[in-house]
């Protein structure tokens, strides 16, 4: 009777504990009541395991990297991301030399409210600003006839609200997927120059506005 008595006890000690102990979503461990994503984008990684043809077209979205802080109850928070790109390229066809290199830069932030912040699959939505620009210079040379040099720089700046949406699945308490996608207007201002024969030159500034829709999936950390 003794015994029955002390593993009865016992259980109810335990049912006492666990139903005072804070849920993990509710903490992060150091009695804040917010959570912490830190997001990387993983479309390039996808398409090397999906095609045989790394030189496939995949959909880019030019966010890199995402941080997003909520509450753990409301799932209310700030959201911000940026991504940058640096690439360059050279081709000779025995007729002329082509070298092109370019520098791309994005940024977004905005408010964000994940939905069901505490189970599996996450619903979030968002409303940011994004804003950035891009550098580029393409160079040419004929190296078979008159050696003939042109040099065409671009640079634009491009900014515009955007509306966010997404998922995220809980693989565990720290580790998630994620993916998500927006619907943005962006305001666009170009300026070219043509630099021929060290003398020509032709600068232009036109005023674009274009929508875009760009996904991605994010492997996610939860802290």
């Amino acid at each position: 009777m003794r015994r029955t008595g002390f593993i009865i006890f016992s259980a109810l000690s335990i049912y006492r504990l666990n139903a005072q102990a804070p849920h993990p979503a509710d903490s992060s461990g150091n009695g804040s009541r917010r959570q912490k994503f830190i997001g990387i984008q993983a479309n390039q990684l996808v398409q090397q395991f999906i095609s045989f043809n790394s030189n496939s077209g995949i959909n880019t979205n030019p966010y890199l990297f995402t941080y997003s802080t909520n509450d753990a109850v409301t799932g209310k928070g700030f959201a911000l991301g940026t991504g940058f790109q640096v690439s360059s390229r050279s081709t000779n066809d025995g007729v002329a030399l082509v070298s092109s290199n370019n520098v791309n830069i994005t940024f977004r932030l905005g408010w964000e409210k994940k939905y069901f912040i505490r189970e599996k699959f996450i619903p979030l939505i968002g409303i940011e600003f994004g804003f950035g620009g891009n550098y580029s210079t393409v160079s040419s040379q004929l190296i078979q006839t008159f050696p003939v040099a042109s040099r065409v720089e671009t640079s634009s700046f491009f900014f515009g609200p955007a509306v966010r949406g997404g998922v995220m699945y809980a693989l565990s308490r720290h580790f998630l997927l994620g993916t998500d996608f927006f619907f943005n207007l962006q305001v666009s201002a170009t300026s070219q120059s043509l630099n021929m024969l060290g003398g020509f030159r032709d600068p232009l500034v036109p005023l674009n506005i274009g929508f875009q829709t760009p996904t991605a999936l994010y492997i996610i950390f939860r802290l």
